[in-house]
């Protein structure tokens, strides 16, 4: 089984620093980080793919020439799913 750990994409390497995972799901869930991208704070999402069939890489989603990527949430629906996960208990206060 495939799975690529948040921590570790960091795609493109010269847009993505201070990466800090806000939750993982793992296989078959999907994360969120808060990162700076180009020097401006940023949460993100991404699909925890676990796939073991080969016609898929099994990398997750986003991702962009077979390199797994994140995409930016709106601050607007980043306040919600942080929130959301604090309700259920998913990370802490």
């Amino acid at each position: 089984m495939c799975y690529v750990k948040p921590d570790l994409v960091v795609s493109p390497k010269s847009l993505v620093s201070n990466l800090k995972v806000i939750y993982d799901g793992e296989v078959n869930s999907w994360a969120l980080v808060e990162m700076e991208w180009g020097g401006a704070e940023a949460v993100r999402l991404r699909w925890n793919d676990g796939s073991e069939d080969q016609r898929f890489p099994g990398i997750g989603n986003p991702q962009s020439r077979g390199l797994p990527t994140w995409f930016i949430l709106l601050e607007e629906i980043a306040e919600v799913v942080i929130s959301m996960l604090k309700v259920n208990k998913k990370i802490s206060e």
